[in-house]
């Protein structure tokens, strides 16, 4: 969950394309070592899609999105 909030603190942060590196500084600001293959992950299934659209789509549905990491 942390590699998803992350990804979208730098998104709502004006980032719409969030990097490894990016990732990595979020969460290495609050203590905690980033795995880059599950940063690989969240980056490869969030890339290019809308955040707001994807948030109201999953409420809407009242489905959960799931990314295995």
């Amino acid at each position: 969950m942390r590699y998803v909030a992350a990804y979208l603190l730098a998104s709502l942060g004006g980032n719409a394309n969030p990097s490894a590196s990016d990732l990595e500084k979020i969460i290495g600001s609050v203590g905690i070592e980033a795995e880059a293959d599950k940063i690989k992950k969240i980056i490869s299934e969030l890339k290019g899609k809308n955040l707001e659209d994807l948030i109201k789509e999953v409420k809407e549905s009242k489905s959960h999105v799931i990314i295995r990491l």
